[in-house]
């Protein structure tokens, strides 16, 4: 929900200062719910806590947000918005699907990097919260984004094991899981998982994975000729 303030010529500067007023402390509401949300999830969050981390007045939360619902789809629609543009700068740049889907890995990984709360909350809501509703409407646009590349370069995947959804959800929790179990792979790997060296070679695996999968397209599609 996006409220927007309009100011006119002539209204006084007090008016226009109690706006940005208001604008500020909407902004400070979304960040302390995105901070709160990804630490101890939805359920866990009072609007009470979101307003003394905010450091603002509880009413204001009501006044901006009507509900606690709607603050999560407003902190949501932040990061789905960025995703947005994110992925149409990567994907309008063309070339073979290897290229696009190569791009699109590595923008979703750096994404997910400057964004980590964004996954804590997409992944708590998803599996079992009451806004799976929600994240379903707002991540099937990609998945469907990403079936199309694959239908269109290779009509013949829509089934079997190479079908470009196993294509898509597999690349998805290949990138997702090296996140959601940060703390997991730390132990594994002996240091931080989000170093720049190991950031980069987990794009450049991903990338290989990318390439060993479309090389068996290829070959599926060449024996359907």
């Amino acid at each position: 929900m996006l409220i927007l303030y309009a100011w006119a010529p002539g209204q006084p500067a007090a008016v226009l200062s109690g706006w940005e007023n208001n604008l500020k402390a909407r902004e400070k509401i979304l960040e302390s719910a995105d901070t709160l949300f990804g630490k101890y999830g939805f359920d866990a969050t009072t609007t009470r806590e979101i307003a003394e981390h905010s450091s603002v007045n509880k009413a204001l939360i009501h006044y901006h947000f009507k509900t606690k619902d709607a603050l999560l789809e407003s902190v949501l629609d932040r990061y789905y918005a960025k995703l947005a543009v994110t992925f149409a700068a990567a994907a309008g740049h063309g070339g073979s699907l290897t290229e696009k889907m190569a791009r699109l890995i590595d923008t979703y990984v750096d994404f997910l990097v400057d964004n980590r709360n964004f996954c804590r909350i997409i992944q708590r809501e998803a599996s079992g919260g009451k806004h799976v509703d929600l994240v379903r409407q707002r991540t099937l646009p990609f998945f469907q984004m990403g079936l199309q590349w694959v239908n269109q370069a290779f009509p013949e995947s829509a089934k079997g094991d190479l079908a470009a959804t196993h294509l898509l959800i597999s690349f998805y929790g290949m990138i997702i899981t090296y996140f959601t179990y940060s703390g997991v792979l730390e132990q594994l790997l002996g240091e931080d998982p989000f170093t720049p060296e190991n950031l980069t070679a987990r794009k450049k695996h991903l990338r290989r994975m990318l390439i060993m999968i479309v090389a068996e397209l290829d070959t599926h599609a060449s024996h359907h000729e």
